[in-house]
């Protein structure tokens, strides 16, 4: 069972639904006519790998459960960006060719390449954070755009990791984040994990990279600097590199914690505390009906997680010499042994 969004998100969450569904912005948005009989195209634009991409899967099944079967029913269109974010303009043109009658893309980067390469196509954002600050929408009751979607982030998020890390490590005097300041969302991910180190007393460091070659020299900066964890900021480089990044943090001591989704641990991160990625993909599939039947996205609020899910990697736990508390396992959804 899932780690239950505190009351406060729900609160807001809740309200800013009921708003969008009773009060929306008169743009001249819709989904493109299709003739009567034609397969409806839809496009996903995904900056990960193909064969790292499970919530791909999830989007697709529930399609289909919709009554949208790729080759029967509905024609589905893929590109992937293999985390090169460069990549993305360029396979947003490849699908603007194809003429898609709507696009679910994973990211933020996916997200505006789709909005500036096919123009006035609805997009789906499956994976949303911060979509405000970067102008992805207007707000989330009125998004007021041709985009809408699944925000990835409840309120203070970073914060509510570093509390769970805290309860691992009570001892924590300082934390470190790993970030790539040529993402999207470094800045606000920086400006958020600060404050909240602040808040509880922790001093606070931070190390770049922007490529896999500078991810063992980052990892040895913040041990350097003491740190007693390293938070890493949800980043395609990151997990792109999750097997070499977890071992060079084991080989450091320093134990690593994310709200990116839990298959990191997989690779060897210590803990995650993230959205269900799985949920918020197959929802996404019902945004995508709600469109292609003739809904605007500037009509449909975005909607934000209900769940949060925790996972530890005990493997790890065990190797960095941690005894993790029992109060905290008993919350876990996922243990790795």
């Amino acid at each position: 069972m899932g780690v239950r969004v505190g009351p406060d998100s729900r609160q807001i969450g809740r309200l800013e639904f009921i708003a969008g569904a009773t009060a929306a912005l008169a743009l001249p948005l819709a989904a493109p006519a299709r003739g009567a009989g034609k397969r409806p195209v839809i496009a996903i634009l995904s900056l990960q790998s193909q064969g790292d991409n499970a919530q791909i899967a999830v989007f697709r099944d529930a399609l289909a459960k919709l009554g949208y079967a790729d080759g029967k029913s509905a024609t589905i269109v893929e590109r992937y960006a293999s985390s090169d974010p460069r990549a993305l303009p360029a396979l947003a043109a490849e699908l603007a060719a194809l003429k898609p009658d709507v696009v679910m893309a994973d990211t933020a980067s996916a997200i505006k390449a789709a909005r500036d390469g096919l123009r006035g196509v609805p997009i789906v954002g499956a994976n949303m954070s911060y979509p405000v600050e970067q102008g992805l929408i207007t707000s989330f009751a009125h998004p007021g755009g041709v985009v809408t979607g699944m925000a990835s982030q409840v309120e203070n998020m970073n914060a509510k990791l570093i509390d769970i890390a805290l309860e691992l490590l009570p001892g924590a005097t300082s934390v470190g984040l790993l970030l790539n300041p040529s993402a999207t969302l470094a800045a606000l991910e920086r400006r958020d994990g600060e404050a909240a180190a602040q808040k509880r007393s922790l001093s606070f460091h931070t190390a770049e990279a922007r490529a896999a070659g500078e991810l063992e020299g980052a990892i040895g900066a913040l041990k350097l600097a003491g740190v007693s964890f390293v938070m890493l900021q949800p980043n395609a480089l990151f997990s792109g590199a999750r097997e070499r990044l977890a071992q060079w943090a084991i080989e450091a001591r320093l134990p690593t914690v994310t709200t990116q989704p839990s298959y990191l641990l997989e690779a060897g991160i210590l803990l995650s505390y993230s959205v269900g990625t799985e949920d918020s993909y197959r929802r996404a599939a019902s945004y995508v009906d709600r469109i292609l039947k003739g809904a605007r996205p500037a009509d449909l609020p975005v909607e934000f997680p209900t769940q949060l899910h925790l996972a530890i990697n005990m493997r790890t736990a065990k190797a960095l010499g941690l005894a993790v508390p029992p109060q905290l396992l008993a919350q876990a959804d996922q243990v790795v042994e």
